[in-house]
């Protein structure tokens, strides 16, 4: 089953060059057990451009849609086959000062009346 994994820092948080290795580490053994579906660092969320529908028209802002302490670092989509390891792999998690939020991606295949 795939789930997602939400990386969550402090706004003004960064990331230093060793827990830049730590990261690359992580994911080099997640990739070689076939774990990796994808995975990506976004842009701090000042840089986020927002589309929200007000009466039927899309209205486009700059900036996240709420000011927050926290944001969304980056995600990574993994192969794991239950819940408890998926939370098994984002405690592998190299970046302690980081939550991680772990979500199910819901499988279409599962689902025979869905359109896509």
């Amino acid at each position: 089953m795939k789930y997602m994994l939400l990386f969550i820092r402090d706004a003004a948080g960064t990331v230093d060059a060793a827990q830049y290795a730590a990261i690359d580490a992580w994911f080099g053994g997640l990739g070689a057990q076939g774990k990796v579906f994808s995975a990506e660092e976004l842009q701090p969320p000042g840089t986020a451009t927002t589309i929200r529908w007000n009466e039927g028209r899309p209205m486009v802002t700059d900036g996240p849609f709420v000011e927050a302490k926290e944001g969304v670092a980056g995600y990574a989509v993994v192969d794991a086959a239950d819940l408890d390891e998926a939370i098994a792999i984002a405690k592998g998690w190299p970046v302690q000062d980081q939550a991680v939020e772990i979500r199910p991606v819901v499988s279409h295949q599962d689902m025979p009346n869905h359109p896509v």
